[in-house]
């Protein structure tokens, strides 16, 4: 089955970028669609099992490079960040949390704020408040323990500060600002 195979060729040539989640249940792949220009666009799928039936899902996001599986109520929840890159100077980072249901993937909601839970958080992205791009500010850091999103001021300008999440029995829960 394509689930087992690597589309080494594909993947060298730029055409899609494959990645499989640490325990190897969820292969993702993302297709640049962009074709040139400054936007970067992808077009994702994610590929898993329920039971003995293969599913080939779209996944919206934009380039996947981060799959964390973390134990949440003896359930695996996949937090899967991804970027997606606007024009030459803005983007989006983004996290999502699923999981896999008896038939299908379904939205986690495990972001527990003060006043809701979330299936997803995001931040935006300017490159004109940074003074090296190549430095890599991490505008989402995520952990086992731990999902820390950068704070931002209206202007979208880093506050080089994040907002805590940390894993409860039930969630990440909003725990407050740190460094």
């Amino acid at each position: 089955s394509s689930f087992h195979y690597g589309f080494t060729q594909l993947e060298k040539q730029g055409f899609v970028h494959v990645q499989y989640s640490p325990d190897k249940k969820l292969k993702f792949y993302s297709f640049d669609v962009s074709g040139g220009g400054t936007m970067g666009e992808w077009s994702s799928y994610v590929q898993y099992a329920t039971g003995k039936t293969q599913h080939l899902d779209q996944f919206d996001s934009g380039y996947i490079n981060q799959i964390l599986p973390v134990n949440i109520q003896n359930k695996t929840v996949y937090l899967v960040k991804s970027y997606y890159k606007g024009d030459n100077c803005s983007g989006l980072h983004h996290l999502r949390a699923v999981e896999v249901g008896p038939k299908q993937l379904l939205k986690s909601y495990v972001f527990q704020t003060k006043q809701k839970k979330l299936d997803q958080i995001s931040v935006d992205y300017d490159c004109h408040y940074e003074t090296d791009r190549r430095s890599g500010n991490e505008y989402l850091k995520i952990s086992p323990k731990h999902v820390d999103v950068m704070l931002l001021n209206q202007q979208h300008q880093p506050q080089y500060k994040y907002l805590r999440y940390t894993l409860g029995s039930k969630a990440f829960v909003y725990q407050g600002i740190v460094k």
